[in-house]
């Protein structure tokens, strides 16, 4: 599959908010060449070269939706409301919403986009996962091959999948 990107977001010094590195770092070896992995860290809109020509982009973030820790999330970044927030300080704080705004505002968002995220128990300092969190990761990895071998279509969108 040609023009497809994976992007982890997130800090792996903030435990459970490093998820999509860890999910990323798991999935290299496992997914074919032509889909580039990207360890896109806190880099908020430095990731827009990663965006343009892509036909696809998944995501994969730290959520906190109030659910279980551990719960895997599948939905598009349209379908998540925006709610009004201070404007950012500086270009860090920047996030995934204002990533795909700007990708779209320049004409390199990708065709279709993907965010699977799971949600977070421990956000404090350190390296490691929660258990609940770690135990999530084979989910992730297999809603990213399904996304990109086309299983993923249809798939209520937005509800816990576990």
């Amino acid at each position: 599959m040609s023009g497809v990107v994976v992007i982890g977001i997130g800090n792996v010094l903030h435990r459970d908010d490093g998820v999509g590195i860890h999910a990323v770092r798991r999935l290299r070896g496992s997914l074919p060449q032509k889909v580039e992995l990207v360890e896109g860290g806190v880099l908020g809109l430095d990731l827009l070269p990663y965006l343009e020509g892509k036909e696809k982009a998944v995501f994969i973030d730290a959520v906190d939706a109030g659910e279980a820790p551990g719960a895997v999330f599948r939905f598009s970044p349209d379908q998540v409301p925006r709610a009004e927030t201070p404007l950012p300080v500086s270009l860090h704080d920047l996030g995934l919403y204002d990533l795909v705004g700007a990708a779209r505002l320049l004409g390199q968002c990708p065709r279709e986009m993907v965010v699977i995220a799971v949600q977070v128990k421990e956000l404090g300092v350190g390296s490691d996962l929660s258990p609940e969190v770690e135990a999530a990761l084979p989910v992730v990895c297999r809603l990213v091959e399904e996304e990109l071998g086309g299983a993923g279509e249809g798939r209520g969108k937005g509800a816990p999948l576990q």
